[in-house]
């Protein structure tokens, strides 16, 4: 969430490290933080923008923002400009695709479909190229919130039926390809299945 705050915010033009972390800590208040960066247009209809903050708690949000933002540069995401003794701060091309990616996981299918008890257990087997990574983590998060468990990274078990909307949104992801799902009556000798209500 916060790598796409700073990303988003150097998009198109470069930005001081003191604007970076105004906009990374914004009053400590991680709501009006995430409204201020994805809908910008939105009135701010807070009683005041000043908030108190533990001195503590502050230095260490300080330096989480500078271990993110040398993370960042490190992985090739932002670069560092000079303009006199100022520092700017700008998105590279490969932080742009990143910033992409990020947005689109934002935008994916919700993952809080209602559990509902099957007749057997499924099974869901996947196998999703890297380049998709984004669509295999909310797949994980879905089946995580379906009551499925892991038995391996890309096998998932579960007693709860998939719903309509869930089969629906693997169509729309184009994931129906890599997404292998089976029926069984038994559980056998997997013993994990004993932990799901």
């Amino acid at each position: 969430m916060k790598t796409r705050l700073i990303l988003e915010n150097l998009k198109g033009v470069g930005r001081t490290t003191e604007f970076l972390l105004n906009v990374f800590l914004d009053g400590y208040n991680y709501r009006k933080m995430k409204r201020k960066a994805f809908y910008p247009t939105l009135p701010d209809f807070s009683e005041t923008n000043i908030v108190k903050i533990d001195p503590q708690l502050l230095q260490k949000e300080k330096h989480k923002f500078y271990s993110l933002l040398s993370n960042l540069k490190k992985q090739g995401f932002i670069k560092k400009d000079k303009k006199g003794k100022r520092v700017f701060w700008k998105i590279s091309p490969l932080g742009e695709k990143r910033c992409e990616r990020l947005k689109a996981f934002f935008h994916f299918p919700k993952f809080d479909y209602k559990q509902e008890k099957d007749s057997g257990i499924n099974i869901v087997v996947f196998d999703i190229p890297e380049k998709h990574r984004s669509k295999r983590d909310w797949l994980r998060y879905t089946l995580a919130a379906l009551g499925f468990i892991m038995l391996q990274k890309s096998v998932w078990l579960g007693k709860n039926k998939l719903p309509e909307e869930f089969l629906k949104a693997l169509a729309e992801l184009d994931l129906i390809d890599f997404v292998h799902i089976f029926k069984i009556g038994r559980a056998g000798t997997i013993k994990k299945l004993d932990s799901l209500s």
